[in-house]
């Protein structure tokens, strides 16, 4: 296999970085709330969320990838590492995806039957880049003439989008609510092991 068979792209510059300067927001806001909250166990708790939060963003960006070979077509994130066989891949459906507080391209390829084999979130690349990812497979490319939602993809195209991209609200609810609870449970574990 040669290295022009292989395309692989990570995460863009300037993805990166809004994906960083919102973690520095968040982590400041944490820091700050521990300050303010008084006591040694809250300035503790919001130290090691941001440790947390830390650790999550950076595994987040140094994992998430797109790699196309001869043979696979693969999508990689924090939590997800989807790979299809690229001999499957008939078309390609390319979408600019409207979400609350933010528009980034979607990538579906489809199979022979117009079901989805995988479809890739571009927020985190460069659009210059998913220019390359389309060129590279060579596949007829389509998609809406406009800008659409999650929910519209999903009732145009079944199957091309997850359940977080189909609940846009839902979802980063549920991320907070996770990181609230484990805010609380780390709270009160430093709090009982520091006896405040």
């Amino acid at each position: 296999m040669s290295e022009t068979d292989v395309l692989v792209l990570r995460p863009g510059a300037g993805p990166r970085r809004q994906v960083l300067t919102i973690a520095a927001v968040i982590a400041v806001v944490l820091v700050v709330g521990g300050v303010l909250a008084g006591g040694r166990p809250a300035l503790i708790t919001c130290i090691g969320l941001v440790l947390l939060l830390a650790a999550t963003i950076a595994v987040y960006l140094w994992r998430s990838r797109i790699v196309v070979t001869p043979a696979d077509i693969s999508a990689r994130g924090l939590t997800f590492h989807r790979r299809r066989d690229r001999a499957l891949a008939a078309s390609v459906i390319r979408a600019t995806v409207v979400q609350p507080g933010a528009v980034s391209e979607t990538i579906v390829v489809l199979d022979a039957r117009e079901q989805a084999l995988l479809s890739i979130n571009g927020a985190l690349y460069a659009p210059a880049d998913l220019d390359r990812l389309v060129s590279h497979l060579g596949l007829p490319t389509g998609g809406p003439n406009g800008p659409v939602t999650t929910a519209q993809l999903a009732r145009e195209r079944p199957g091309t989008v997850s359940w977080a991209g189909r609940h846009p609200v839902a979802f980063p609810l549920l991320c907070a609510l996770a990181f609230a609870i484990t805010a609380v449970l780390l709270g009160t574990l430093i709090a009982a092991l520091t006896g405040s």
